[in-house]
């Protein structure tokens, strides 16, 4: 007879209690140490992790989603469903057990990193997107670990600076009780009641305390919640005091192996600490399906992604893909345009996934891109490339000719090294590209680099820098880059270049200093992450100049502009690196007819918008980059998605946006209006016509923001109506009065806010058609009125 926890016909508490009542004393010190052959000798299978944020990392063939982002910018849960099941086949396909993704942490800051890997900046959106995902991959039997928790949401000093051992404490985040839980808890918890079964524990500290080793912080869940999943901490540094950590109730201690635990430390754990942990894994291990639908063990066929996922990827592009301006319907490109100039990054220079655990390996013979996609729906159309500019990539290595020493003695470059005894001296290099071993970190420690740059060519110069640690660069005296990266490139994924462009004249050499310390590098040979330093430039040339030749020679301009973003690293502005503004205002000079792709994790500063035609965001789209461009540019599909940052901050309050949260154009206008509205047992029912006013299909994204008590409006419902042209459709939205809650601390819990409230229908943050007020009593939605008109 099999034992009691593979009877799938039992119920998953009493399976769990028997697998633990069956454990030894000596099997549960051993899983607390990551060591699972007690239980795969039982018939569980162990976890095994794979970086799965908008895809598989590091296995052969994965599909390359769009990034996080782009699919919460559709606005589409069931879309978001269907993503998550695809990346959770392909896992399970592949033999993994824990698929480490998705992430939902807010885009507080639009310059943070890995914005792009997450859903944004709305705890209502982001908990939406995050709980369908979450619903979609575990549909395959396995188990999701969603990050990073909590309140993590930025790079720089995310795991302190200085390093090895020397490293100092990560940021520490600064956070009322009723912030965390209206707005950094919201998310989590939206994906523990759609059934997550783990938790990444991240590496910043709260108030003070590391996020995983605080018994408050790891608590919440448990017992407001009543979730019942396991704890395991981010990769390195996320743990510095393991002990601490495993009486907080971190379960595992590591994503593989013990990381910082000893059999003494477990065996010394308050009592009942080891018994949890491994009740909590258990559960999790049968409770999501892995003990009775086990996965075949890991496959090395190249075979993961399929037909239908790709077809995903794409259509999760399109739906993804904002346009943010369509001046004298220049979008899309009908048979008016007989010829189209494709400028900038259009090849396999263009940028497809996020950087670091996030990244996707793209397969070469998968990858469509933008030049290729645009080549093939144009049809007759006459298509022109041009590069324009490289767009935000490292530069060829300023060659050894153009350095010499300060003293004008000779070639090279003046270094002074360290030692970590304090001790100073100082070598001679041919140039500045240098990689530091990690073993000679505390031995030979490159830091101040003095030279004499000189050009052959007169007028602006690209620079870039690639670091791994903190550096700054002055040209006569003057700081043009200063920056700091984890790494110059993240296990996968862009480089992170430090841009900068300066005007030199030919003969005319100036004085070079570069500044240079370890900050937050970071070195895992096994990944090729080191500290590094390396000084590229792009002497002037005529890229641009062919550029807006190409422009004016055709009926319309598509130009691509990018940045690079990732793990390990912030934007240091908002401005698109390097020339890449310049392109634009000279190309949209050629061609009143410029559409401006904005191939960037997000926000980026655009002086150039009022000149040109259209502009489109379109994120990080995946390998089906080209596919998906193309059908927006040449309307197979009709679209509507989110835009802005930051919509409920104090400064988007008093200065507004470029464009607001939510917003997103189409290609056939719609009417919408209130056709009606009930309130039933504490449910307020509003019905809306939506009418489709022009001759393509569309879908109508109405959005339902809650004003609380005058605050500004934050969203609490999304309806997608489809409208084929010239018709109408009818379509309900709902609002309870949880949705219009706040933390209470006599409460200990969000509770509803008593009193008057308006409820805005509308296409964004800033763009509403209808307007209800409702009223909140003993904690139940009681009245709704219609206002008229929206005020």
């Amino acid at each position: 007879m099999a034992p009691r926890w593979l009877d799938a016909s039992l119920e998953l508490e009493e399976r769990v209690g028997a697998l633990v009542a069956d454990l030894s004393g000596q099997d549960k010190v051993a899983i607390a140490l990551g060591e699972f052959d007690a239980l795969t000798t039982r018939g569980l299978p162990a976890p095994d992790y794979v970086d799965a944020g908008t895809g598989l990392r590091d296995v052969p063939g994965a599909t390359a989603f769009p990034a996080g982002i782009a699919l919460a910018s559709t606005f589409d849960p069931d879309l978001a469903r269907e993503y998550g099941a695809a990346v959770g086949r392909e896992a399970r396909a592949a033999g993994f057990t824990v698929l480490l993704g998705p992430t939902v942490d807010l885009a507080r800051d639009p310059r943070a990193g890995r914005v792009p890997e997450a859903f944004g900046e709305d705890p209502y959106l982001s908990g939406l997107i995050g709980a369908a995902h979450v619903r979609g991959a575990q549909s395959n039997h396995l188990i999701c670990q969603v990050k990073h928790y909590v309140a993590y949401n930025g790079e720089d000093r995310r795991t302190g600076y200085g390093f090895g051992q020397l490293r100092g404490d990560a940021m520490d985040v600064q956070v009322s009780t009723a912030v965390l839980q209206d707005a950094y808890l919201r998310p989590f918890r939206a994906v523990v009641e759609a059934g997550a079964w783990s938790m990444m524990g991240s590496y910043n500290r709260i108030n003070g305390q590391y996020a995983c080793e605080s018994p408050e912080v790891l608590a919440i869940p448990r017992r407001e919640w009543g979730w019942q999943g396991f704890y395991c901490p981010d990769f390195l540094f996320a743990v510095r005091d393991d002990a601490r950590a495993l009486a907080a109730g971190l379960d595992l201690g590591a994503l593989g192996g013990s990381g910082g635990r000893t059999r003494e430390m477990v065996e010394a754990a308050p009592s009942g600490v080891v018994d949890a942990l491994v009740t909590n894994l258990t559960r999790a291990l049968i409770g999501s399906g892995l003990v009775d639908h086990p996965p075949a063990g890991h496959s090395s066929a190249s075979g993961v992604s399929t037909p239908a996922h790709r077809d995903l990827a794409e259509r999760t592009a399109i739906a993804s893909t904002v346009l943010l301006r369509n001046q004298n319907a220049a979008l899309p490109l009908g048979p008016d345009v007989a010829s189209v100039a494709v400028i900038g990054p259009s090849g396999a220079d263009a940028l497809y996934v996020v950087g670091g655990s996030a990244a996707v390996d793209l397969d070469p013979n998968r990858l469509l891109t933008p030049a290729a996609g645009i080549r093939a729906a144009a049809g007759e159309r006459t298509v022109v490339l041009a590069q324009g500019s490289l767009g935000d990539v490292p530069l060829p290595t300023v060659p050894a000719t153009a350095f010499t020493l300060p003293d004008g003695s000779g070639p090279g470059v003046e270094v002074e090294f360290s030692d970590g005894s304090g001790r100073r001296w100082t070598e001679v290099l041919a140039d500045i590209d240098h990689a530091v071993a990690a073993g000679d970190v505390a031995s030979r420690w490159p830091g101040r680099w003095r030279t004499r740059l000189t050009s052959a060519a007169s007028g602006p110069h690209r620079l870039s820098l690639n670091v791994g640690g903190r550096a700054r660069l002055r040209i006569n005296g003057t700081t043009v880059l200063c920056g700091s990266r984890e790494a110059d490139q993240f296990i996968h994924g862009p480089h992170y270049p430090l841009q900068t462009v300066v005007d030199l004249i030919a003969g005319d050499p100036v004085e070079l200093e570069v500044d240079y310390e370890e900050g937050p590098a970071i070195a895992i040979p096994p990944m090729g992450i080191g500290p590094v330093l390396r000084l590229g430039w792009q002497p002037p040339d005529a890229l641009i100049g062919q550029a807006a030749a190409a422009a004016g020679a055709c009926d319309a301009a598509v130009v691509l502009v990018n940045q690079a973003c990732g793990e390990g690293m912030d934007r240091d502005d908002l401005a698109l690196p390097g020339d890449q503004d310049e392109l634009v205002r000279r190309v949209a000079a050629a061609n009143p007819r410029t559409i401006v792709v904005l191939n960037t994790p997000g926000a980026v500063r655009m002086p150039w918008l009022d000149e040109v035609a259209a502009v489109l965001q379109v994120w990080y789209p995946g390998e089906r980059f080209g596919a998906a461009l193309a059908a927006v540019l040449f309307t197979r599909l009709d679209y509507d998605a989110d835009g802005g940052i930051g919509y409920r901050s104090p400064g988007i309050g008093e200065h507004g946006a470029a464009f607001s949260f939510g917003h997103g154009l189409g290609y056939a206008a719609t009417s919408c209006a209130v056709t009606g509205h009930t309130v039933v047992d504490g449910r307020l029912r509003i019905e809306f016509s939506v009418a489709n006013n022009g001759t393509r299909d569309t879908v109508q994204v109405t959005q339902a923001y809650a004003r609380i008590s005058g605050s500004a409006a934050e969203l609490v419902g999304i309806v997608r109506v489809p409208v084929a042209p010239g018709a109408s459709a009818v379509a309900e939205l709902e609002v309870t009065s949880a949705a219009i809650a706040r933390w209470s601390a006599q409460a200990a819990r969000r509770v509803p806010v008593e009193g008057r409230h308006r409820i805005l229908l509308g296409d964004s943050s800033a763009v509403t058609w209808a307007e209800v007020a409702v009223v909140i009593a003993d904690g139940v939605l009681t009245e709704a009125t219609l206002v008229h008109p929206p005020e």
